[in-house]
């Protein structure tokens, strides 16, 4: 029996970091002959299917999962994992169960114990302020059985702050490998690019919470330069048409602004990055221009100012380190468009090899986690008391309807 290995995330069909990320991970596993499932929470809706790859896993839909485990009876949850169980098949005891996000780790625990594997949780979200004593109880103890790892150096202590203090040389940081979203191929898309003086990329979801400050920052930084046109080149999209009218609402209104956004893209075309004089983008996207060689301003995912330009003033590009500088979105664009500060670097790809070594670290981590099998007792982690009324109010509605 094959070893499996069980990705609990959010989501298979748009697409992000998440689903990349995953589309990787699965194809270095299955190379290194593991067997590969696919665990989601969020139906299709108006999302479609761009990672073919993941199309195997579009019945391994749970949404029940997104709820805190001790909202359903003891039967409910037991049926709740039979099922996936039962979809998953059998597995063999050094299989793995990896949840992504915060709200699936406690029923990754759950399920761990059902098969008798190890929960390996591994969160490649980018806001850690979670002020739940029994959520972080559950979280020290992942820790310190070398269970739990996180997607940047700053979100351990921004998860502890004011619980834990996390030693200087701790560190339960992974890289999770998602900007290799690029390729030399053809698109029609590239002729609807907006001819401008300047054009501005961003990469990614657009609704994600960074995008819309940013974007009102650029509408006013263009209209301040009223004597040059801008292009805003967005290569993503969303679900909710109304993140697009949001989005035409702030810019609409600027003369000299032209936009245009993809919709949900991959791969991305390797010519529309180029044609880029500056991208702004956060997490794993930022990465995806630089590893083109495009000038890019990493914003920090907490609090949406600069971190600054990856490469060159920072290597970070979701968390901006403690105490520093922040430089505004207006000055690093004029650094860059009018100043001549910083040139593009040569273009260059990211290699699949150095995806594998950090892959490779993965396991390697998983290798040094405690070698004996123990779960943490779930039922510590009660839900808020405004969840567990909206949960009763909901059960008595559905009894009446019925």
């Amino acid at each position: 029996m094959k070893k499996t290995y069980i990705f609990l995330t959010f989501a298979i069909y748009g697409i992000g970091g998440t689903q990349i990320y995953v589309r990787n991970k699965m194809r270095f596993l299955m190379d290194r002959g593991w067997d590969v499932k696919v665990v989601t929470t969020e139906i299709a809706g108006n999302n479609p299917l761009v990672i073919e790859e993941l199309s195997s896993f579009s019945g391994l839909v749970y949404p029940e999962l997104l709820k805190n485990p001790n909202l359903y009876t003891k039967k409910e949850r037991e049926r709740i994992l039979e099922r996936i169980s039962s979809a998953i098949g059998p597995v063999s005891p050094d299989s793995v169960i990896e949840p992504n996000f915060i709200q699936v780790t406690f029923w990754g625990e759950l399920l761990a114990e059902y098969l008798g594997i190890r929960n390996f949780i591994f969160l490649i979200q980018e806001d850690y302020r979670i002020r739940i004593k029994s959520y972080l109880d559950f979280f020290k103890y992942k820790y310190d059985r070398g269970e739990f790892f996180v997607n940047t150096q700053y979100a351990l202590r921004q998860l502890f702050e004011g619980y834990y203090e996390v030693s200087e040389g701790a560190s339960s940081f992974l890289s999770a490998t998602c900007h290799n979203a690029v390729e030399d191929c053809d698109s029609l898309l590239i002729e609807k690019l907006p001819n401008a003086d300047y054009t501005i990329g961003m990469i990614g979801r657009v609704n994600k919470p960074f995008v819309l400050p940013v974007i009102r920052e650029i509408a006013q930084y263009s209209a301040y330069h009223s004597e040059h046109t801008f292009a805003l080149a967005i290569l993503g999209g969303s679900p909710d048409e109304n993140d697009y009218t949001a989005i035409h609402q702030v810019v609409d209104d600027v003369a000299n602004l032209y936009i245009m956004i993809t919709g949900p893209i991959f791969p991305v075309p390797y010519n529309m990055i180029k044609r880029g004089n500056v991208f702004i983008s956060s997490a794993g996207s930022v990465r995806t221009s630089a590893d083109c060689g495009m000038i890019s301003i990493a914003i920090d995912a907490n609090d949406f100012q600069p971190i600054g330009i990856y490469g060159y003033t920072t290597q970070e590009y979701i968390h901006r380190p403690p105490n520093s500088e922040i430089i505004t979105l207006s000055t690093l664009l004029d650094q860059i468009i009018f100043e001549k500060k910083y040139i593009s670097r040569p273009e260059y790809n990211s290699d699949w090899p150095d995806i594998e070594k950090s892959f490779d670290n993965h396991l390697f981590r998983l290798q040094e986690a405690e070698k004996n099998l123990q779960y943490y007792d779930i039922g510590k982690i009660h839900p808020a008391m405004g969840l567990i009324l909206q949960e009763i109010i909901h059960r008595l509605y559905t009894k009446a309807r019925n």
